[in-house]
């Protein structure tokens, strides 16, 4: 796992995106080499920008590939799929190229090298992915996982783990005092805390991962650094969770973290930056979005004598109640429940049109672009009582949208604790690179919508 932007990249994701995007530049390339109507390959790339013209569009094909959902998994569900997306993908780049040769020659790929690059890149990357797809099946550069004690946390990430190879984190067993009979059955129970030796070298792990703290004696630490510089690492199984689900563990929160750490507690600076950029995106998306706020309004008006903003009670930044605008879904009807399909569900909310006026609160300062859910105060005192810590998630402004509201499915039943997990994750990494991330992350969404990987 690398960390990039604040979030935990598995290294076989980041692996297949940059062996694609130089398998990519390397078919333009090549396919411009072999274009008879480019007479001096190197005038064509030093000269008439050729260089420029392959990377935009090996970024378009990138691009494509990141909207399609093709950067979640490695293993491949369906090849005619995959084939399918790769070739519409492709397709939108000629579209791509077709505008810019409209507005100018000097801007597009030549016609020959871009049909023919992307004839070789199309073949490439299918054959590419089944082999890399194969790779990871075999379990090659599969880390191997020990864990040191078992619990509930081991339990989730172990079949979490075995879900997602693309991860690259394979258990391989246990070590206990006892034979939980709540271990995962795929997961063996290779002995007593005392067999970790012989275990490490029946196994030859590449981390130990520590399932209860407290199972830990204080002379086992010049042993965890032997191993250390061996090539063996030891991680909490917190911190494991945490990279793996990309949201932490609320059972594994220690109240020490809340009362004499600032795990939990952004940085001036980062709040301050956030504000800053809240702010100018907001009104720049007020200005350019006026003209269909306008027309909103004006079928609303149309449509119905009801108000055209609704406004919502909320809790916002450090547990004070704010106003939240919002457009009128629809002439007397009710907002469908969050299990409800897309289809039965009004056009404005749909779209996310019905979210335009919250811009008003980001621009007073009462939201940020990114940030957790904005709650209802009943709900949020409610939840305060019922779970730990929960009020810890006031400590930072709501968001229109936010970490946990993207990787909330809108079919899967509404989970508080989850929520609040994905919640203090983005608290502990509040930061400008975390919020473009999610704002990528959003805009796909907004777009494609959740994809199945092919």
């Amino acid at each position: 796992m690398i960390r990039i932007f604040s979030v935990a990249i598995p290294s076989r994701i980041l692996t297949l995106f940059i062996s694609e995007s130089f398998l990519i530049t390397a078919c333009y390339l090549f396919a411009a080499w072999l274009d008879p109507d480019l007479v001096d390959f190197d005038a064509f790339l030093r000269i008439d920008s050729g260089a420029l013209r392959i990377l935009f569009v090996v970024f378009t094909i990138l691009l494509g590939l990141y909207f399609r959902d093709l950067y979640t998994h490695v293993h491949i569900r369906n090849k005619i799929a995959l084939v399918q997306e790769l070739s519409m993908i492709f397709g939108v780049g000629f579209v791509v190229q077709g505008i810019f040769n409209y507005l100018s020659h000097d801007f597009a790929l030549p016609r020959k090298a871009m049909i023919l690059g992307s004839i070789l890149a199309l073949v490439f990357l299918f054959c590419w992915r089944l082999l890399f797809a194969a790779a990871a099946v075999d379990g090659r550069g599969t880390a191997r996982l020990i864990f040191l004690g078992m619990s509930p946390t081991i339990r989730k990430v172990t079949e979490y783990l075995s879900l997602h190879p693309e991860l690259g984190l394979a258990p391989v067993g246990y070590l206990d005092d006892g034979i939980d009979s709540g271990a995962p059955a795929s997961l063996p129970h290779l002995g007593t805390h005392a067999d970790l030796d012989d275990a490490i070298e029946a196994t030859h792990p590449s981390s130990i991962v520590i399932g209860k703290r407290e199972a830990i004696k204080p002379w086992w630490t010049d042993e965890f650094l032997e191993l250390y510089f061996g090539g063996v690492h030891t991680q909490e199984a917190a911190t494991l969770y945490e990279n793996a689900f990309g949201r932490v563990c609320a059972c594994e929160v220690w109240p020490r973290d809340l009362v004499f750490s600032d795990t939990f507690e952004p940085r001036s600076l980062d709040s301050k930056t956030q504000f800053f950029y809240s702010t100018v995106i907001a009104f720049l998306a007020a200005v350019v979005l006026s003209p269909v706020i306008l027309l909103v309004v004006i079928c609303l008006k149309l449509s119905s004598r009801e108000p055209v903003l609704l406004r919502h009670q909320r809790v916002g930044l450090h547990g004070v109640p704010f106003t939240m605008y919002g457009f009128r879904t629809g002439p007397g009807r009710k907002r469908p429940r969050s299990g409800s399909s897309d289809e039965q569900r009004p056009f404005l909310e749909r779209t996310g049109l019905d979210t335009l006026p919250r811009l008003l609160n980001v621009l007073a300062g009462q939201m940020a672009l990114v940030g957790p859910q904005p709650e209802r105060p009943e709900f949020a005192a409610r939840l305060s009582q019922e779970i730990p810590f929960y009020n810890q998630r006031h400590r930072v402004k709501p968001g229109l949208t936010g970490w946990e509201q993207i990787h909330r499915k809108e079919l899967d039943p509404y989970d508080s604790v989850c929520q609040l997990e994905y919640d203090l994750y983005y608290m502990k990494h509040l930061s400008a690179s975390l919020d473009s991330m999610v704002l990528m992350l959003w805009l796909r969404k907004v777009l494609v919508g959740d994809l199945a990987a092919v």
